[in-house]
């Protein structure tokens, strides 16, 4: 790739000008035509037309996969994002004739973009090249901000409710914070999450009904397998314990996948019952 660095600083300035490719292909000695092509105009996904607007492209709300319109913005990635090319090769992709599908072929080629069958009529090979092109000048576009330390990396806003969905439980924090005061444990936060608080409601359980003797099952920390060499005993024991916490996490995890797929087996099996016959089938 030549000349993106060189060329960082005035890109901004070139995408809002649509002069060249305004006027690219209207009146005479604009070239001729690729080849023939369905006179209505084929609208591109929302998906990619976001991402053309975000980089700026000057025709947008024309822009379509039929006819120059698709040799235009073929033309602009290349001139004002990506360059590829040096300018004076970059005379092939501005003559839009014959051959142009062609030429844009092996550019596509050098960039590592499929384009088998790319032609005025080949809709859906069209549609993928230009959407992989587009997704390179995205990339180029992001790599100079990060070369030019221009990004600014910030938290995303919290939508609306968040914290209400975190905390329905938030009327028993206080009731729970004066029983764990009564049993020597640390308080909860004003704002801790429901699962905070479930925690803390099951701390108490144990300690206000603790289980019957024998009825338990002994654990010894010392000799548990963790899967690593830990030589501070300390911190063995510690280990110990996140390795049982997340034991029992893996088997929550199990219960809801049961639970999704028996959920999903009802909605798709459709089971027909005749209660007269005592019989359930389709």
């Amino acid at each position: 790739k030549t000349g993106c660095a060189a060329c960082a600083t005035h890109r901004g300035a070139m995408a809002n000008a649509g002069g060249f490719y305004t006027g690219k292909g209207g009146g005479k000695g604009s070239g001729a035509k690729a080849s023939a092509a369905p006179t209505s105009a084929i609208p591109l996904p929302g998906a990619l037309l976001r991402k053309l607007k975000a980089l700026g492209y000057p025709e947008a709300d024309s822009i379509s996969l039929v006819d120059q319109a698709y040799c235009k913005v073929v033309l602009w990635l290349e001139e004002e994002k990506i360059r590829l090319y040096d300018k004076a090769d970059r005379r092939v992709l501005r003559d839009f004739n014959r051959a142009w599908y062609q030429y844009v072929g092996d550019y596509c080629k050098e960039l590592g973009v499929p384009a088998d069958g790319l032609d005025e009529k080949n809709v859906q090979v069209k549609l993928n090249v230009l959407n992989s092109l587009t997704n390179l000048a995205i990339h180029d576009v992001y790599r100079d901000k990060v070369e030019a330390n221009e990004l600014t990396m910030a938290a995303p806003p919290k939508a609306a409710g968040d914290d209400a969905e975190r905390q329905r439980l938030r009327n028993l924090i206080s009731p729970l914070n004066r029983l764990l005061e009564n049993f020597s444990l640390p308080k909860l936060p004003e704002d801790a999450a429901d699962t905070d608080a479930l925690a803390a409601l099951q701390c108490i359980h144990v300690r206000v009904c603790p289980p019957e003797k024998g009825s338990g099952v002994d654990l010894d920390l010392e000799n548990l397998p963790l899967g690593m060499q830990i030589g501070d005993p300390e911190v063995r024991r510690a280990a110990a314990v996140l390795r049982l916490l997340h034991g029992t996490e893996l088997q929550q995890l199990q219960v809801h996948i049961n639970q999704v797929i028996n959920e999903l087996q009802q909605l798709t099996a459709d089971p027909k019952t005749d209660a007269r016959l005592g019989r359930v089938g389709r």
